[in-house]
């Protein structure tokens, strides 16, 4: 993590409609921007984290790595948002973040902010207000797995975790994270490749029909519909 010294980038994090919605003044007068490169570890697993962040700009990747040794991807992230919520609350760290692209973040120091902002009701009731979204999503992607053929969550996993055109994930990494076979992994991406979704350049493929991949993508939006 880079720290920036840009008062002006400061006060446009702090103008964000997100940012506004969790953070009261006396929080607020300790945060700090600060840049995070593409593949930059944000928070480490098992290990303790100095900062809670404000995500203004950018998109991260919530992993969990196995005690067989196994990666399981968990989530992706989407500016703005905040990482390292669950860590201030319990001050326990089960996921790593990593960018999976160039991000901008606003940082809070976890020990002047953590009494701060666990006395401070309205960022309580936002942070619930945004934890239900998430159960709520992780519920959906259940539903997902168990409704859905596999080439529709192929398909919003790779748009979810590209960089532009370009997905670079290690195919055991994407066979364990929505629990398919290998084998049947590589057939459907072998088939993305033939109906022209995607091309493939050693191990990179680029995204050639976003078009197509977001289609599919988008029919899991039905359960989303009251």
């Amino acid at each position: 993590m880079k720290i920036i010294d840009n008062p002006r980038l400061l006060a446009q994090i702090r103008q964000n409609s997100e940012y506004k919605r969790f953070f009261s003044n006396e929080a607020d007068k300790y945060a700090f921007p600060a840049e995070i490169r593409q593949g930059e570890t944000i928070i480490y697993q098992q290990e303790p984290s100095q900062y809670l962040y404000f995500l203004y700009k950018g998109k991260c990747q919530v992993t969990a790595y196995m005690e067989n040794g196994k990666a399981v991807i968990i989530n992706t992230l989407n500016a703005p948002c905040l990482i390292g919520e669950i860590e201030l609350i319990k001050n326990d760290y089960p996921f790593s973040v990593d960018a999976l692209k160039n991000c901008t973040v606003a940082a809070f120091p976890i020990d002047p902010c953590r009494n701060i902002l666990l006395h401070d009701t309205e960022f309580l009731y936002q942070l619930c207000s945004a934890l239900v979204d998430k159960e709520r999503k992780n519920a959906l992607s259940l539903a997902h797995h168990i409704s859905f053929p596999f080439e529709y969550r192929l398909a919003k996993f790779i748009l979810d975790n590209s960089d532009g055109k370009v997905f670079k994930v290690k195919k055991t990494v994407i066979a364990e994270s929505l629990g398919i076979s290998y084998r049947h992994l590589e057939k459907v991406m072998k088939s993305f490749v033939d109906q022209g979704f995607l091309q493939k350049e050693k191990l990179t493929y680029y995204i050639t029909d976003v078009n197509a991949l977001d289609k599919l993508s988008k029919s899991l939006n039905v359960f989303y519909k009251s």
